[in-house]
């Protein structure tokens, strides 16, 4: 092995020889980078909401040719949370084609673990955070003593949830294994996962406040606070998770699954934001439901190991 020498004070000290990057497959790390400019965009969103509470002058929402998209993208908030999802859609590409294409690499482990943390870590804790100063903002200094304990409580919530992504990404880093039969199943809650049912709840509050259901509206933001904190805590835990894509998408499905897929369109029409919600809920859910019929199963077995009548 080649190792550099060099002198100092006259003493020799021995240096690990250098890694260079030679080349990089470009398709994967450019849907790493399009998850990446997804979360810096939903935090600049942060940015337009807090100047658009600050001075009327300024309070533009976004505009869109087509009126579906203007009801979903009703507030800087919402479009946020909406760049999140696309965010989640560019995570689960990178990862494909990596694999399709037979170049996955370190540094393709790096740049999206870099890139998680910023769309599924640090941009949902902003917009929670920029969701529960609005009330603030727009009230000036009467502010009420209710919001003013939201706004504490939610922010501890917040913090506790960035600091369980980024224990959880570099968890994985240190725990990944290359193989296709490592990506099955994640052990704690994934990022992306956590993400999807904050953002989801955000893009409902933001839907039941344009809608006129403030009282709705005020009753989420605590809703949301607590779910950032249970979320922040299964995603270093050790529950199993499987990978949606590899799992559920990928693998043949019996004739009658057509129903179901029916059902989930026809509530996506219906309210798109009860569907981000009901398909969010549902996977965190799955891992603690997973976990308690294991437990059972491996309880009921030794139950009949040490059955006299059963021996």
């Amino acid at each position: 092995m080649i190792v550099d020498r060099e002198t100092r004070t006259g003493l020799e000290v021995e240096r690990p020889p250098r890694r260079r990057l030679i080349g990089i497959s470009l398709l994967p790390a450019a849907a790493t980078l399009g998850n990446l400019l997804c979360g810096f965009f939903a935090l600049f969103c942060c940015l337009l909401s807090v100047r658009a509470e600050y001075a009327t002058a300024f309070a533009i929402q976004p505009r869109f040719f087509y009126p579906r998209f203007e009801q979903l993208f009703s507030t800087h908030i919402a479009a946020g949370a909406y760049l999140i999802v696309l965010a989640m859609v560019f995570d689960a590409l990178d990862g494909r084609l990596a694999r399709l294409t037979r170049r996955t690499s370190e540094f393709g482990a790096q740049l999206d673990s870099l890139s998680d943390i910023v769309s599924f870590g640090v941009a949902p804790a902003a917009l929670f955070i920029t969701l529960l100063l609005r009330p603030a903002l727009g009230e000036g200094e009467n502010v009420p003593d209710a919001s003013r304990l939201q706004f504490r409580i939610g922010m501890a919530c917040a913090v506790v949830y960035l600091s369980c992504a980024a224990i959880r990404l570099a968890r994985f880093n240190a725990e990944n294994v290359k193989s296709e039969e490592a990506h099955r199943a994640f052990s704690g809650l994934p990022s992306p996962g956590a993400a999807a049912v904050v953002v989801a709840l955000l893009a409902l509050h933001e839907h039941l406040r344009s809608s006129g259901s403030g009282d709705w509206a005020d009753v989420s933001r605590w809703g949301i606070a607590i779910t950032a904190f249970i979320v922040g805590l299964l995603m270093v835990s050790r529950l199993d998770y499987v990978h949606v894509f590899n799992v559920y998408i990928r693998r043949k499905h019996p004739p009658t699954h057509l129903v179901w897929l029916i059902a989930v369109l026809a509530l996506g029409w219906y309210s798109f934001e009860m569907l981000l919600v009901a398909l969010a809920c549902a996977y965190v859910l799955s891992g603690v439901l997973l976990a308690l019929m294991r437990r059972r199963a491996v309880s009921g077995a030794g139950q009949e190991d040490h059955d006299p009548v059963a021996s």
